[in-house]
């Protein structure tokens, strides 16, 4: 079966790991734009690189198209590669995207023309969001008449799909997949930790992810800040990431004299993440939701859940669904529930070796890459009859 896939400028490793166990089984290829944001090497699949030189000259063969899609489109920038997949998608039975704006909609209006079946993955867990956007809205209105089947991530998510009116025989939840061969317990590293100045008898607790206002990664600042006036100090406070709040960061942390406590290693390879996740004892997503955003799943807590880490997150988005009972949930923005839940896994390390034991398990029964990607073949072979 051949398959296509395209995600605009957001191809990445974990995003396509429950693809890459079919790599033998199906004739796969990802379409990967010029400005794609990751680094795309470890992608164990068929690759195909889009050029805009190239992109440019298709165009300019189909005047007319052009003069539609771009100059006479409402809005700006809505395709992603049009005239490129246009011509690559030929022969295709099943396209894929997760995308659900740019990509989605070239997919969906190339979806007539060569009559393959059109899948499309969805984040989003809160209903109508993108009603704020114009463009976006009058984009995703196209795209949802055109999807055959839907991917919904999460409960969360299908739920939100329910309430946007999609109905339930165009509906199959199914959960991303991790690498739980790659993600994996082991021990510490401790290289990675000299050089970052660890003390191998260091609490490390860990945050991997953005640093942005909504994950409220400084919410493990105070935290930090309350462990120390309790006199707990043999702790590191890891943090892997960047992004806009990072020098905000820096400064709350020397306002609070916990500068000693923090550890910022910046952005890490995707190979080096295994060992990363081993270096911790305890896993920290403190993320928090605004008007149009709550967490959408968090691959991280998977990563750190198939490494065998007791986690920490909160009562936000998809998050209760993706950690079941594998750990603590504290309600979002609260510190203090924060602090405690840190000092009693650094106190309990019985507790704290069972959370991490029984997350390990629960990622293996509902996350793992290759029981994910079997589930996902079985979807390509019902949707190509359909």
């Amino acid at each position: 079966m051949k398959i296509g896939i395209a995600v605009d400028g957001k191809a990445n490793k974990w995003g396509l790991q429950r693809f890459e166990p079919l790599r033998n089984e199906h004739d796969i290829t990802v379409f990967i734009g010029e400005r794609n944001t990751y680094d795309v090497r470890a992608i164990e699949l068929k690759k195909h690189f889009l050029r805009h030189s190239e992109e440019i000259l298709l165009a300019l063969k189909s005047p007319a198209t052009a003069y539609k899609r771009i100059i006479a489109a409402p809005y700006r920038k809505m395709d992603f590669y049009y005239f490129s997949l246009r011509r690559y998608l030929k022969g295709m039975d099943i396209v894929y995207t997760s995308d659900i704006i740019r990509s989605a909609y070239t997919l969906a209006s190339l979806k007539d023309n060569f009559g393959f079946k059109f899948i499309l993955s969805w984040w989003e867990n809160i209903p109508h969001r993108v009603i704020f956007d114009e463009r976006e809205s009058f984009m995703k209105k196209f795209v949802m008449e055109k999807v055959d089947l839907f991917l919904p991530f999460t409960r969360t998510a299908k739920k939100a799909l329910q309430l946007e009116g999609i109905p339930e025989e165009k509906l199959r939840l199914l959960y991303p997949g991790v690498d739980t061969d790659r993600f994996r317990p082991g021990p510490k590293p401790l290289d990675i930790m000299s050089a970052n100045k660890i003390d191998m008898n260091s609490f490390v607790i860990l945050y991997v992810g953005q640093l942005v206002s909504w994950k409220g990664v400084h919410n493990l600042i105070y935290a930090a800040k309350i462990l120390k006036q309790k006199r707990i100090s043999d702790f590191t406070v890891a943090i892997v990431g960047k992004g806009a709040q990072k020098e905000n960061m820096k400064k709350l942390i020397k306002e609070t004299g916990t500068e000693g406590y923090f550890r910022f290693l910046d952005f890490v390879p995707y190979d080096i993440l295994p060992d990363i996740y081993r270096m911790a004892d305890v896993f920290v997503l403190p993320s928090y939701p605004t008007m149009t955003w709550q967490e959408q799943f968090g691959f991280v807590l998977t990563e750190a859940m198939a490494s065998g880490k007791a986690v920490i997150s909160t009562m936000t988005g998809s998050i209760p669904e993706v950690v079941g009972d594998c750990g603590i949930l504290i309600p979002p923005g609260d510190f203090y529930a924060l602090a405690d839940s840190l000092q009693r896994l650094m106190e309990d390390r019985p507790f704290r070796e069972g959370l991490g034991r029984k997350a390990r398990d629960r990622a293996m029964q509902l996350f793992c890459n290759k029981k994910n990607a079997q589930e996902l073949s079985a979807l390509f072979s019902e949707i190509k009859k359909l």
